[in-house]
């Protein structure tokens, strides 16, 4: 008969298996092919997407969601870099149609993806256009500029009355263009930039709107109000805050989100808040870049990289990504994309954790000489994102 075993054996056995626990990682799930059967139609897609990058957010809903299907899962290398200088860092690029845009002195400046070359650029530009079709609608201090996509050249522009200058556009599937500038929104036919209403607003509109299902227009502006507008205009919906925001809205099938400069992300349920009610707040630092949209809602910023229930506003994870809140979440193949210290990819929701607790697992992560973002952004498999590469430099890099 073997001997029992004393108590300090016992101890010192279950010590070093919660040890050998704890040091356990989640590991990432095996990530759904690359691709999709077919490209989005914005005309029949909840959130407006055709496949490209073109808008802030990704789609007119700013999900940031890739819709193409690709992105790389295994680790990155780099395909090319373009020197920027520091300030370009708090915007991020876009790219549609085989083109790379990007904001930085004072300029809009469109890049052959394949090798980052320059194609055209405009000047006197200082937010991001909205890239749809063959055709680019630049923001250009007072008026709307629509060129072509490919070679610059302009189809029209169209002064817009209003003070505070001219912010970037949102669409659903082309139709119309919504253009915030000062305390109104227009609505501009995108063949002629002809406009059809415009609506004043209390404030100044913030950022992109979002288009929400498809139908209504949600904007926010900096006297801490978020406006739901119906496709001719009318009100839908008006609500406060009690701190400005920090970012533009996104917009699920059920709600609106947004990030504040209290520290702190808001959620409002549409389905069923009585108009004029915030349905969750919760904290996750200052967040400079717009909220991803998936089954949870991703922000990322001061407190790291949050994890977020968009029914409840409840906080299922926290990572570790740095301080850095120039940057956004992208969502890809069962994957998080973010900068901050490194740039990271995450299985958001892998099944496997340590003691089952929620979190995420790493794919992979890039390092560079600091900050990584604006971006990343997605397109075509290919991540570009802004990223100090030196002491005193900084490049927008394309890896794939």
């Amino acid at each position: 008969m073997s001997p029992r075993p004393s108590r300090r054996a016992l101890l010192g056995s279950l010590g070093a298996s919660i040890a050998a626990l704890a040091g356990c990682t989640a590991s990432p799930d095996d990530p759904p092919a690359a691709g999709v059967d077919a490209m989005p139609d914005p005309d029949d897609h909840i959130f407006g997407a055709d496949g490209e990058w073109g808008s802030f957010g990704s789609d007119a809903s700013n999900t940031r969601q890739v819709s193409d299907g690709k992105a790389p899962i295994d680790g990155v290398s780099e395909q090319w870099r373009v020197e920027v200088p520091q300030l370009s860092r708090r915007v991020e690029p876009l790219v549609a149609n085989d083109t790379v845009y990007h904001v930085h002195g004072d300029s809009l400046h469109a890049l052959e993806a394949s090798d980052g070359s320059r194609r055209w650029s405009l000047p006197d530009v200082g937010e991001l256009p909205l890239v749809f079709g063959d055709t680019a609608y630049v923001p250009q201090s007072d008026r709307l500029v629509a060129v072509d996509s490919a070679t610059g050249e302009r189809h029209w522009e169209r002064p817009i009355d209003a003070w505070g200058g001219v912010g970037t556009p949102a669409t659903y599937a082309g139709d119309r263009l919504y253009v915030p500038a000062g305390e109104r929104l227009f609505q501009l036919d995108p063949a002629t930039g002809e406009t059809e209403w415009s609506r004043r607003l209390f404030g100044r509109l913030f950022g992109q709107p979002a288009i929400h299902n498809g139908h209504t227009i949600a904007v926010v502006t900096e006297a801490r109000k978020l406006f739901l507008l119906g496709p001719d205009g009318v009100g839908r919906g008006e609500w406060t805050f009690p701190a400005m925001v920090q970012a533009p809205p996104s917009t699920g099938t059920d709600g609106i989100y947004c990030n504040f400069l209290d520290g702190k992300t808001r959620g409002i349920r549409t389905g069923y808040t009585p108009r004029g009610e915030v349905d969750w707040t919760v904290e996750t630092g200052w967040n400079n870049g717009v909220l991803a949209v998936g089954q949870y809602l991703y922000a990322a910023g001061t407190r790291g990289l949050s994890a977020i229930d968009p029914k409840t506003g409840d906080r299922r994870w926290t990572y570790d990504t740095g301080d850095w809140r120039h940057t956004a979440p992208v969502l890809a193949r069962d994957t998080v994309f973010v900068g901050g210290d490194k740039l990271y990819a995450l299985d958001p929701t892998p099944n496997t954790t340590a003691f089952g607790e929620d979190g995420p697992a790493t794919r992979w992560e890039r390092s560079f000489h600091g900050r990584v973002g604006p971006g990343p952004v997605i397109d075509d498999g290919v991540i570009y994102v802004v990223a100090q590469t030196g002491e005193q430099s900084f490049h927008l890099l394309a890896l794939a």
